[in-house]
C-alpha cells in the first residue's frame, strides 16, 4: 500500500500533441495501485487511440460523444463523486482557460466543475500561447480556485520554438501528486498508530480474536505520512502489505501491544489507537489442546488492561486518538469514551459483521468527537475517511499546543 493505493483517478485527455505521454500516466498511476479512468476530449482522439488507454487503465475509455448512449445523463455527477483525483493530462490553453472561467460545454469540463476535491492540471502548449496576457489572467484564476498547476517546463516544442510550455514529465506528475498533500498542520509530527487485531491464545491451536481487518489503521498512517507526519505503525496480524517507508512492528497479543506501545510512545507526539485490542483474554493457558471428547468446556476470561486509557492517564500533554467500534447508541458510547479515556479525540463507527459494517470492508461510515466539536462523514472510502480524520486531529492538535504554550507562560 502506498499514499496513492485505491485511489479513484480521473485522467482527463485534451488536444495536444503531447496527448501520447498520457499513456505513461496511465500505466504509471496504475502501478501506483489507483483505479484509472480516462476521459477523452473529441480533439484527443486525434492524437492517441482509445485502444491504447483501455488496455492501460483496465477500463472503458470515455469519449466527449455527443451521440453515445452508453453514457446516463448524470455521467459528470456521477464520474466527479466517484473519482478522488482529477488530473488533466495534457491540458491545452483551450481548456485551461475555459476552465479557469467556469465554462462547462463538454462532458470533461462539467465534470470539472462539480469535482469538489483534488484537481490537477498539467499544461502543454506553445511558448506563445503560454505567454499570452488572457493565459496567464487565466493562471491566477486556476490559483483562486485551489486547482493545482504541474508545470509546464522550458524546452524545445515540436512547432521548434523553445521555452516555456512543454508538458511535464509523467514520472514528475505522479510525484508532484504524491507530494502535494504534504505540507500540513502535521508535517514534521511524530504519529505513533495501532492498526488491527489482537490475538489471545486458549491453547496451542485455538485463540480468541475478532473481526478487524486493519485497513482503517494502514489508511490513518498512509494519509498521515502524506500530509508530512513522521510515522511508525504497531499492528496486530493482518493479511495487508507492509506500507512503503513506514516502520511497522508487529505483534500478536494485548500484552505484546502494550509493551511496544509503552516502549515507543514516549517518542512521539500523538498517539492514534485504532487496534481492536481485545478487552478480554484467557485467565489460564492450557499446555495442551482442549479435546473435543470433553463436555462444555469452561474457560474463565480475565480483564486485559486498557492500553489507550493508560497511555492517556500517563502521558497528560500527548495528543491521544481512540476508535470506539460499537454496535447501538454510537453517539452516546463514542462521547461516553472520549471522556472516560481522557481523550482529545474519538472516531466512532457502528462495527457488524454480519452486515458488512466497519470491519474488514473498504468503507466506512464515522462520527468523529472531541471536547470542543465534532463531525460526521457519510459513507465513504476508508482513505478517503483517514484524510479527514487526520485533517480534524491536526485542527484539535494545534489547539492544544496552543493552550500548552499559554500555561507554560
Amino acid at each position: 500500500m502506498n499514499i496513492l493505493s485505491n485511489k479513484n483517478v480521473l485522467l482527463g485527455i485534451t488536444g495536444s500533441i503531447a496527448a501520447y505521454k498520457a499513456a505513461d500516466i496511465a500505466s504509471r498511476l496504475k502501478k501506483e495501485g489507483c483505479n484509472v479512468k480516462v476521459v477523452m476530449t473529441k480533439s484527443s482522439e486525434l492524437f492517441i487511440t482509445e485502444t491504447t488507454l483501455e488496455s492501460l487503465s483496465g477500463n472503458k475509455v470515455i469519449l466527449e460523444d455527443e451521440e453515445s448512449n452508453a453514457l446516463s445523463n448524470f455521467a459528470h455527477l456521477d464520474l466527479a463523486k466517484w473519482a478522488d483525483i482529477i488530473l488533466i493530462a495534457p491540458c491545452t490553453a483551450n481548456f485551461m482557460n475555459k476552465l479557469a472561467n467556469g465554462h462547462g460545454d463538454g462532458l470533461l469540463s462539467t465534470i470539472c466543475l462539480a469535482f469538489t476535491k483534488s484537481l490537477f492540471i498539467a499544461p502543454a502548449m506553445n511558448p506563445d500561447m503560454w505567454n499570452n496576457k488572457i493565459t496567464q489572467a487565466s493562471i491566477e484564476k486556476l490559483d483562486a480556485a485551489e486547482i493545482k498547476m504541474i508545470g509546464p517546463n522550458y524546452g524545445s516544442h515540436a512547432c521548434g520554438d523553445i521555452g516555456y510550455g512543454r508538458m511535464t514529465h509523467p514520472e514528475e506528475i505522479i510525484e508532484k501528486i504524491k507530494d502535494n498533500s504534504k505540507t500540513s498542520q502535521l508535517s514534521g509530527c511524530k504519529i505513533l498508530i495501532t492498526a488491527g487485531p489482537t490475538r489471545e491464545p486458549i491453547d496451542p491451536v485455538r485463540f480468541m480474536s475478532n473481526y478487524s481487518s486493519g485497513k482503517m489503521g494502514y489508511e490513518m498512517a498512509i494519509a498521515a505520512k502524506s500530509k508530512g507526519a513522521s510515522v511508525e505503525l504497531i499492528s496486530g496480524p493482518v493479511t495487508l502489505k507492509p506500507i512503503p517507508d513506514i516502520k511497522t512492528t508487529y505483534v500478536e497479543t494485548s500484552s505484546e501491544m502494550y509493551d511496544v506501545v509503552k516502549s515507543k510512545v514516549d517518542h512521539y507526539d500523538i498517539f492514534i489507537s485504532t487496534a481492536a485490542i481485545a478487552d478480554y483474554k484467557p485467565a489460564n493457558y492450557s499446555d495442551i489442546k482442549y479435546k473435543k471428547d470433553e463436555n462444555n468446556i469452561f474457560i474463565e476470561f480475565t480483564r486485559g488492561i486498557d492500553i489507550l486509557q493508560t497511555i492517556s492517564k500517563k502521558y497528560e500533554n500527548l495528543f491521544t486518538v481512540g476508535f470506539a467500534a460499537e454496535t447501538n447508541s454510537l453517539s452516546e458510547n463514542t462521547k461516553d469514551k472520549l471522556q472516560k479515556k481522557n481523550l482529545d479525540v474519538i472516531v466512532g463507527n457502528i462495527a457488524n459483521h454480519e452486515l458488512k459494517l466497519g470491519f474488514e470492508s473498504d468503507y466506512n461510515e464515522v462520527i468523529i468527537l472531541s471536547n470542543t466539536g465534532s463531525e460526521n462523514i457519510s459513507l465513504d472510502k476508508k482513505s478517503n475517511i483517514a484524510a479527514r480524520i487526520l485533517d480534524f486531529i491536526a485542527k484539535e492538535y494545534s489547539s492544544k499546543l496552543e493552550l500548552i504554550k499559554k500555561d507554560v507562560k
